[in-house]
């Protein structure tokens, strides 16, 4: 394993190596960087998750620091991405943070993305998942979030990945607006999908007030055929910032077509009616971890 600080970067440290897997523990600072990782088997390990900060602040709007034509748009504000050919990879105990200053821009697309993963197999045990809007872009392949922390308002999760939440504090901003304050996720799941997101056991709380932030939305990126989002949220903790709704309208798409579900979730957020499809003990059952991951064993 190797044992850096932030006077190293990450980027030049994963570069370097050759080796088929490649460990890296991060002692306590915070390490001001932009990351693309494309190598499998990458594990970053913190040495406590609220003092090891990853973090960078491109948005949408900001325009592109090497001299080249344009923005970054979404996609490109990401701090840390980890693309396709990152089969494998995990991190534990870090922060990962847009740090771009949201509240006092003048930017209009203000879309400010912490983490882009599209790796299979990747695991994040007891990460911090920090932003605003497009807070964690969860876009391919199979994902495992485990005990972390994500924060955002507006579609913070977002994305077509298969990914399974478990034990997660999902933290909705403030966004100081008196009838809508966010939407949590604001999935893309391929229609060929038969499972998208799964959010288990976990707990969605809010500064911001109540009844003024959705479950989600459904996102056709596009408006491009081919999607069908899917959302289970189930024995999970809804605070009271939840609409009663749930769940509501996004680019002309109803979120009566698309595929969000709960089941034996509870707090005052917690309600069921025609717009919040509950599961039935039977039907809730394919939503299982080992139904969505398969052949990986975690």
């Amino acid at each position: 394993m190797i044992v850096i600080d932030n006077t190293v970067s990450i980027q030049e440290t994963i570069d370097n190596c050759s080796e088929k897997e490649i460990e890296i523990y991060l002692k306590k600072g915070i390490y001001n960087e932009k990351l693309y990782i494309n190598k499998a088997n990458v594990k970053l390990y913190g040495e406590d998750k609220e003092e090891v900060i990853i973090q960078w602040d491109d948005a949408s709007d900001t325009v592109k620091r090497d001299g080249s034509d344009g923005t970054y748009g979404t996609t490109g504000s990401a701090t840390v991405t980890i693309s396709s050919e990152a089969t494998g990879f995990k991190a534990k105990n870090i922060t990962f943070k847009n740090s771009f200053d949201y509240d006092n821009s003048l930017f209009k697309n203000k879309q400010a993305v912490a983490l882009k993963c599209d790796a299979d197999k990747s695991q994040f045990e007891n990460c911090n998942f920090i932003g605003r809007q497009d807070t964690l872009y969860a876009n391919k392949g199979r994902q495992y979030y485990l005990n972390c922390y994500i924060e955002g308002h507006i579609d913070f999760i977002f994305g077509g990945a298969q990914a399974y939440f478990e034990k997660c504090i999902i933290f909705s901003k403030d966004k100081k607006d008196d009838k809508v304050n966010g939407y949590v996720t604001a999935s893309s799941t391929k229609e060929d999908r038969e499972l998208g997101y799964i959010i288990d056991n976990c707990s969605f709380q809010s500064d911001t007030k109540e009844n003024t932030v959705y479950l989600g939305r459904p996102w056709h990126p596009g408006k491009k055929p081919g999607h069908n989002p899917s959302v289970v949220i189930m024995n999970s903790y809804l605070g009271k910032h939840i609409n009663n709704e749930g769940w509501t309208v996004m680019s002309g798409f109803s979120p009566d077509d698309a595929r969000f579900y709960e089941y034996n979730n509870f707090g005052e957020g917690a309600q069921s009616s025609l717009k919040r499809r509950v599961l039935s003990e039977e039907e809730v059952k394919k939503y299982s971890r080992d139904n969505l991951f398969k052949d990986w064993k975690i």
